[in-house]
């Protein structure tokens, strides 16, 4: 048998399993197996959630591929497009520039990409679970409002800092709800000023169950567990929009909270969106024995493909153990017919399911037995410790484990630097953007919509409307660059998205970019204020005053000095300052 080139696409449970398999059965003389994965690790989900509660670290479930798989090429370079006729896949290299590889045999797992934009508000505002780094943010987020929740002096205010709100009642959902209500209630004994009654975890659910995976007692079981330990679930809701505040839900009600986390949205990955070839709810239609409909050397396997399994002829479930067991029979398959042999069909019998609810508990189907409670916990641990891949792994995760039965959980994180991020925000009609007194944090462009301007002479007084902006406009400029209060409020007047730049990015763009400083130039003199005067003296900028005098003062205390022996101490001319 000639040598022959295999590559796979995605290091999830399918592609690793299936490269295992294919270099058991063929030597690296007889194949060359070729990984594409955009990270340099295969990331365990099902544990994603306990390293955002802060029960495992989080290199505990990112295993390196290149020691799983050390006979195998890894490559973490993106791979754009898939040439099925060709035979080929073209990727982005190390140097930015398209790249062409040839292969005898395809293998697409890659899985789906999380989108969170179908519902408005979402990508802006709720956090994510889906990757290493999803949990990291995640975690850090939670210690930010306890730590924020511990200083507050306003009831209301703490409480909202310590509410919760998960958006989806799946696996993903369920696990980091408990995960997320056992940091929180078990952390409170470190934390002085923390009431039980100012925590709040709630899960929206819009369908009439959680976990609909599993069977009706086992779910029910799930629900009545979670409520004893001061969870709120929320069925047959939708959340219709996420904002600053929290979320809107479909019955319009408004649900507050600093937290908002989305376990729901995906989508298909967009190199295989460019493929031409037959899609079944967006996943990849294949036939019995995993080959991509009307090919004989491309093959589709885990949660981006749409395969029957002839054990019970249904459709398999996007869940690892599937992926993972149509990795090792593809790669037979594809062993097969090198040697001429005939493909079996995918078959393969469900081992049943786990999910942790938190409190020591979780809910379990092994084989048709149904468990619950603190067996069904141990059971899950159990399986999931054993499922690791790598004994270095397996090693780690039960350590951290048997910690958290003897210690707290770790309640340090890392602060990282918001001010020189470029990020968006969307509001809905009557949320405050931001109100006069707090702190400039960010530099506001309107991209849609309409926000009023709000401004009160005094504590008693009630705010009055003295502007609006729309589209194009932007705000925000003048407590950001002298870090004082802000001197008015500004309220969303209909739906709006804005691009929200942080101190830094904007100090850097208003320095290099000449046109951002002409648009500044053309808008100071519009509102014609002292902070506007201000402002263009921060920015190194000049326009006409009446007050010359004024704008003297004004840049010698803002700009950096100069020497002694260089300063006149006779103003210039009026027109040297307009040019």
């Amino acid at each position: 048998m000639a040598s022959q080139r295999i590559i796979i696409i995605g290091g999830g449970f399918g592609g690793v399993a299936c490269a295992k398999t294919l270099r058991k059965k063929l030597s690296p003389d007889q194949c060359e197996i070729v990984i594409f994965n955009r990270e340099n690790h295969m990331v365990f989900h099902p544990l994603l959630a306990e390293v955002a509660g802060a029960s495992i670290n989080q290199d505990a479930v990112a295993v390196p591929l290149r020691q799983t798989l050390p006979s195998v090429h890894c490559r973490t370079e993106n791979v754009e497009k898939i040439d099925l006729p060709a035979s080929s896949v073209e990727f982005e290299s190390h140097d930015g520039q398209i790249r062409r590889m040839a292969y005898d045999h395809a293998v697409i797992a890659c899985g789906r990409v999380a989108n969170i934009g179908k519902v408005p508000g979402m990508a802006e505002h709720a956090l994510p679970l889906k990757t290493v780094g999803d949990a990291m943010v995640l975690r850090a987020h939670l210690m930010q409002q306890l730590e924020k929740a511990e200083v507050c002096e306003d009831p209301e205010r703490k409480r909202w800092y310590l509410s919760f709100i998960i958006i989806g009642g799946g696996y993903s959902g369920v696990e980091i709800a408990g995960e997320i209500q056992d940091l929180v209630r078990g952390s409170r004994r470190f934390f002085r000023n923390i009431s039980a009654d100012d925590i709040s975890v709630k899960i929206v659910q819009s369908q009439a169950q959680l976990l609909p995976e599993i069977s009706p007692p086992l779910r029910e079981f799930a629900r009545s567990k979670l409520e004893h330990a001061g969870i709120d679930v929320i069925l047959n809701t939708r959340v219709t929009t996420a904002t600053p505040e929290g979320a809107r839900l479909g019955d319009g009600r408004a649900m507050n909270g600093a937290t908002v986390v989305c376990t729901i949205g995906t989508s298909m990955a967009p190199v295989l969106e460019r493929l031409d070839v037959a899609k079944e709810r967006d996943r990849l239609q294949t036939d019995p024995d995993m080959r991509l409909c009307g090919f004989t050397n491309a093959w589709a396997i885990g949660d981006c493909a749409w395969t029957m399994n002839a054990y019970d002829n249904q459709v398999c479930a996007p869940t690892g153990q599937f992926a993972e067991r149509q990795g090792r029979q593809v790669a037979e398959n594809i062993v097969r017919v090198l040697h001429d042999q005939n493909t079996q069909p995918f078959r393969f019998k469900p081992l049943g399911q786990l999910c942790s609810i938190g409190g020591h508990k979780a809910v379990a189907e092994i084989l048709g037995i149904r468990v619950s409670g603190l067996l069904a916990w141990l059971l899950w641990r159990t399986v999931y410790l054993f499922k690791l891949p790598s004994w270095s792994r397996r090693t780690k995760v039960g350590f951290d484990w048997a910690w958290e039965f003897i210690f707290s959980r770790d309640l340090s994180h890392l602060k990282t630097d918001h001010t020189t991020s470029v990020t968006r925000a969307y509001y809905q009609p009557g949320d405050y953007i931001f109100r006069q007194g707090d702190l400039g944090r960010g530099f506001y462009i309107i991209e849609k919509g309409q926000v009023e301007v709000l401004r009160s002479e005094g504590e008693e007084e009630p705010a009055a409307p003295v502007a609006m902006l729309k589209e194009g406009d932007f705000f925000g400029e003048m407590a950001l660059i002298e870090s004082q209060p802000r001197s008015a409020s500004v309220r969303a007047h209909t739906p709006v998205e804005v691009v929200v730049m942080g101190q830094n990015v904007f100090s850097q763009l208003s320095r290099s970019l000449t046109p951002l400083r002409h648009i500044l130039i053309d808008t100071i003199k519009r509102r014609k204020t002292e902070d506007d005067h201000r402002l263009a003296v921060a920015l190194g900028l000049s326009i006409p005053l009446d007050d010359i005098g004024e704008i003297v003062a004004l840049g010698l205390s803002i700009r950096p000095p100069r020497k002694s022996e260089d300063i006149d101490p006779t103003p210039p001319p009026k027109d040297d300052l307009e040019s």
